[in-house]
């Protein structure tokens, strides 16, 4: 059995390195070939995902060519390499090209993690009929997965098979920054961050930590944060520092669901170019950004977005959510108490059927 995977990020990884893992469970000789990174690594795929990371509205217009290029010679290896399935995760506008080709040869195609469309551009769900299968994080994504070809799952979010790693009870003076995991995330949103954190941290009681995911991010970071002695980095896995910190300061993504699975009351940001802005906030139709305030349809983690992600208004929700600490952790494990944990076992199932017939 031979699968071809596109893995865009880290959570993705994490992902699809559980998805194969059951799939060989299932399939006798599994062989893997395409793109990711982390746990992934192990299948001997390419880590080259330079054009994985162009996102936002305009960066991708001025990259067209060099994208398209990019996924073409994917494509055409995967038609070449006679793969049996597809596993496109996330990166939906990227990956949904791709499904459409590979579904035309009689290739199977699954794809991971559901794109918002509850949140915007709803006019994508006509793309759901280049998926065989669909596989859902939340529940409430289903509802929207009518238009997917054979079937779509809840399989659940693979953090929550990881739990245990963000539970301590023992909090340190610790302010958890994660300003994202792509390069572009990086330069928006550290330095208003560590302004943010500065101004919360005048008397310095606090120490700030950002983990790092790629070795690449190091000097990036290293140099934002030169000078700020308060502030350091970390090569250690985001629930090593959540699990021991007081507060956060996330990118908006999947970090907000870890921060609530560490049951730290967290601020969420989001900076982008102002097209990308202009463009999002006509097509937004969702009240929420982060799934922890989408589950729990109200603002249990506040949300500042462009121009509302000012070091002001950061420290003065650092300060808020120190001052009224018990009350905001009730309200965190209230909500965490709605996740439901991983389930892959419909899927193989049902794949496993499929591909034998």
């Amino acid at each position: 059995m031979k699968i071809g995977i596109i893995s865009a990020e880290p959570s993705g990884d994490l992902l699809g390195s559980r998805i194969l893992s059951k799939l060989n469970d299932k399939f006798e000789n599994l062989e893997v070939i395409g793109v990711g990174g982390g746990p992934l690594i192990k299948h001997n795929i390419s880590t080259d995902r330079e054009m994985l990371e162009i996102m936002g509205l305009v960066d991708p217009i001025l990259n067209f060519q060099k994208i398209s290029r990019y996924r073409n010679n994917l494509i055409q290896k995967f038609i070449d390499e006679k793969i049996d399935i597809f596993i496109g995760i996330d990166a939906p506008d990227f990956n949904f090209e791709i499904h459409k080709k590979l579904q035309k040869k009689g290739i199977k195609t699954v794809h991971v993690v559901c794109p918002s469309v509850w949140a915007w551009r709803p006019g994508r769900v006509k793309k759901f009929k280049y998926v065989d299968y669909m596989l859902c994080l939340f529940p409430f994504e289903l509802e929207y997965c009518a238009n997917v070809n054979k079937q779509a799952f809840c399989i659940g979010h693979p953090l929550l098979e990881k739990r245990t790693d963000y539970e301590n009870y023992e909090k340190e003076n610790l302010i958890c920054l994660m300003p994202g995991s792509r390069k572009s995330e990086i330069q928006n949103n550290l330095e208003v961050m560590i302004d943010g954190f500065n101004q919360f941290n005048f008397e310095e009681k606090y120490n700030a930590v950002i983990p790092i995911y790629k070795e690449e991010d190091k000097y990036l970071i290293q140099h934002k944060i030169q000078g700020h002695k308060h502030i350091k980095f970390a090569h250690l896995d985001s629930s090593e520092i959540l699990k021991k910190a007081k507060a956060a300061v996330v990118c908006s993504g999947t970090a907000t669901l870890e921060a609530l699975l560490a049951e730290v009351p967290t601020t969420v940001i989001y900076k982008t170019n102002w097209f990308n802005h202009f463009v999002l906030k006509n097509m937004m139709m969702s009240e929420f950004v982060s799934i922890p305030n989408i589950i729990a349809d109200e603002e249990i983690f506040l949300e500042l977005l462009q121009g509302n992600a000012t070091s002001e208004n950061i420290a003065h929700d650092l300060n808020s959510n120190m001052a009224d600490y018990e009350f905001r952790i009730k309200i965190i494990q209230a909500v965490k108490a709605k996740l439901e944990k991983t389930n892959l076992d419909f899927f193989t199932n049902r794949l496993y059927e499929d591909c034998r017939s």
